[in-house]
C-alpha cells in the first residue's frame, strides 16, 4: 500500500512543548534497532535532549502531521579544529517512506551545521541498512574509507 504523496514536507526544530507528537516517531525508531518500548525511558531521555539542548532535534511534518526525525549532538574534532556534529539517529515513520521525508532532515542538519559553523557532520549506520546508505550518498554524505570504528562497553 503506497502511503501520502505530501504536498509539503515542513521541518521545525523540535521544542520540549511538543515531545508528545515526537515520541511514538522514538519508539518507531528504538523499535526498528530492536529495541523494547519503555514510554517513561523514552520520554525522560528525549526531555532531557529537549531541555537541555545539548544537540538539535528537528521534525518533519507531512500534511501537519509528524512523521521523521533527526537528532544531532554537537561534538568537537581535533582533526578538524572545530565544532562537528554526530547525526545520531534519523527515523522516518514507515508510511511516510520515499516520499522525500529523510532528505528534507538530511539537508535541515546541513543546514543547521553552517548555522552553527560547525566544520562538518559524521554518522554512522547499519551495515546491512542499504535504503538509508544510498539516501545518504544521494544527498552528499561520502562512506568514510579511512577510519575503523571501534566500541567498548562501559
Amino acid at each position: 500500500m503506497k502511503g501520502p504523496v505530501y504536498a509539503m514536507i515542513e521541518i521545525e526544530r523540535a521544542r520540549l512543548a511538543g515531545i508528545e507528537e515526537l515520541l511514538p516517531l522514538v519508539r518507531g525508531y528504538r523499535e526498528f534497532y530492536g529495541q523494547r518500548h519503555d514510554a517513561a525511558a523514552e520520554h525522560a531521555f528525549v526531555q532531557r535532549m529537549l531541555r537541555d539542548e545539548t544537540g538539535a532535534i528537528f521534525l518533519a511534518r507531512g500534511d501537519g502531521a509528524a512523521v521523521g526525525f533527526v537528532q544531532l549532538f554537537r561534538t568537537y574534532s581535533t582533526v578538524w579544529l572545530g565544532t562537528a556534529l554526530i547525526l545520531e539517529d534519523l527515523f522516518v515513520d514507515p508510511r511516510a517512506r520515499r516520499r522525500g521525508v529523510g532528505a528534507a532532515l538530511l539537508r535541515a542538519a546541513r543546514a543547521y551545521a553552517r548555522e552553527i559553523g560547525a566544520a562538518g557532520m559524521f554518522l554512522e549506520t547499519a551495515d546491512d541498512n542499504r535504503a538509508a546508505q544510498r539516501l545518504y550518498e544521494r544527498e552528499g554524505w561520502q562512506r568514510e574509507r579511512v577510519f575503523l570504528k571501534y566500541n567498548a562497553p562501559a
